[in-house]
């Protein structure tokens, strides 16, 4: 919150808008995202009668682009947890044709009994 207030400490519009640069450019360096955002956006409520328009535009754009970083990111995961339980299917559906134990076939894959009880029943209808 002091970030958010400080621009507002410094008596003339040219001062605050160098001082605001400087919060922002330090509010760029916050590791936590959620702080982040939430520091940039108090930013652009705090300073909403001085700050300058194209630059509060930039600071939006940061914003945005950090929510679609965060979206891109977390699409990226699924993307990966959805591939490797793919081939956790593809080994166990290997294993039960092979006649493995379920358990053992459990600790491989990370696949639940009941799982993999719908995959064998699966592999026998076909």
């Amino acid at each position: 919150m002091a970030l958010v207030i400080l621009p507002l400490t410094v008596p003339d519009s040219e001062g605050k808008q160098k001082m605001l640069e400087k919060v922002v450019d330090l509010a760029e360096q916050i590791p936590d995202e959620g702080q982040r955002i939430f520091t940039l956006s108090g930013v652009i409520v705090a300073s909403d009668k001085f700050i300058n328009r194209d630059y509060m535009d930039q600071i939006r754009r940061r914003i945005n682009m950090t929510q679609l970083g965060q979206l891109y990111e977390k699409e990226k995961i699924e993307y990966a947890n959805q591939k490797v339980r793919e081939k956790a299917i593809e080994i166990a559906k290997a294993l039960l044709e092979d006649g493995t134990e379920i358990v053992k076939i459990m600790k491989v894959t990370g696949l639940t009994e009941e799982e993999l009880l719908n995959l064998q029943n699966e592999l026998l209808t076909i």
